[in-house]
């Protein structure tokens, strides 16, 4: 078949679009990525290039002639694209259509009429991602509503999400394909045999939903016991003001020897061979990736017990913990971190749960779906 995976900027800084076109390549498809983007596509990280045959069509891309240059980048950032995917889906006649964001829905279906399958993905708790286009004027409502129900079908990550879309959304069909998740062969997992000390988070550096913060108070609890352990919080930093909370409180409690933000790495898997604990504080997770990848790669978890799909993930004294509130996460990552026999035995837990996402299940369920939305209705 052939897939059109419609993702409108970022293209190649999303890791987990690229990894998914490659394995929708190697199944056999067809891959065409669509955006509209003037100007760099993004970096891919390393072992997340795009394979050979995986095609981009980019609405807005830079051409060889200035004067269309010009044009490209004044009509990128100042008018809609509903007309250019229209054009490109004429050109292209893809059997279904993969939309990343609400945003890429309204670009394939605005004024526009053709009747290929659409399948909206939910990188999210489906009320933070959809919930937003409920808060429109009724006009807008009304026409974002339109677009919805051209939408063959919703895919969430999580089962307990199934009955988070709201029927405003006119959700015909929901079903729960998780993130495919990569499996490790044995000389590429942590060793936590060998102690490290090292207590690590890998997500932005952001205060409402990744909340580093709270790791930074759990982990002030019980610093003067652990005086030689340290944490490191790795991901991308763009909010100064939330930073200088940070750090602030790191210096008033004179942890700068042992709690440190690292920024952005793009070798995610060294981070977690350098770590033991894989502490996870979000207020709410889609399918985490980086709980997903650290736990294949055998390490134990801790998060709370009220974030969405962190709670579902990890299994409360199975391959981690789960904390009722700070102190709680305290306490628990005291017990982790003075045990190395549950850390190994929570991690070797870990990784066998990630065979359930292997890439060759999870991308059987989506051939299950495209079959199902390219078969002729009886």
């Amino acid at each position: 078949m052939k897939i059109m995976l419609v993702r409108d900027r970022n293209v190649l800084n999303t890791n987990w679009l690229a990894y998914f076109a490659n394995l929708l390549h190697q199944r056999g498809h067809e891959v065409v990525i669509a955006c509209d983007t003037y100007g760099k596509l993004g970096v891919s990280a390393p072992g997340y290039e795009l394979q050979k045959g995986i095609r981009i069509a980019n609405v807005n891309g830079k051409t060889s002639s200035p004067l269309l240059n010009l044009w490209h980048k004044i009509r990128c950032k100042t008018l809609p694209s509903w007309g250019l995917f229209n054009r490109l889906i004429k050109k292209e006649q893809p059997d279904v259509i993969i939309c990343y964001f609400p945003v890429d829905l309204y670009n394939v279906t605005r004024f526009q009429h053709h009747n290929i399958p659409i399948v909206q993905m939910i990188h999210g708790y489906p009320p933070l991602i959809l919930d937003k286009v409920l808060k429109k004027n009724p006009l807008m409502r009304a026409w974002c509503r339109k677009n919805f129900a051209q939408v063959s079908a919703y895919q969430v990550l999580m089962n307990s999400y199934k009955n988070d879309i709201d029927p405003f959304f006119a959700p015909r069909k929901i079903v729960r394909i998780a993130n495919p998740v990569r499996q490790y062969v044995e000389n590429e997992i942590v060793d936590l045999q060998n102690e490290k000390k090292r207590i690590i988070y890998v997500a932005r550096v952001e205060k409402l939903i990744k909340r580093p913060h709270l790791l930074v108070e759990a982990f002030a609890q019980i610093a003067p016991e652990f005086p030689d352990w340290k944490v490191e919080i790795w991901g991308l930093r763009k909010y100064p003001a939330y930073e200088k909370e940070i750090t602030t409180f790191i210096a008033r409690h004179k942890l700068e020897n042992q709690v440190a933000l690292m920024g952005y790495n793009k070798d995610v898997e060294a981070l977690y061979r350098s770590a033991d604990i894989h502490a996870f504080p979000s207020a709410c997770e889609g399918f985490s990736l980086a709980i997903a990848d650290a736990m294949a790669m055998g390490l134990p978890h801790i998060g709370f017990k009220d974030a969405h799909s962190v709670n579902e993930i990890i299994v409360d004294g199975h391959n981690g913990f789960l904390a009722e509130d700070v102190s709680d996460f305290a306490a628990k990552l005291k017990i982790l971190m003075q045990d190395k026999a549950l850390r190994i035995k929570f991690g070797k837990n870990a990784r066998e749960d990630m065979k359930a996402y292997a890439p060759e299940i999870l991308m059987q369920q989506w051939d299950d779906l495209f079959k199902e939305l390219t078969s002729p209705q009886k």
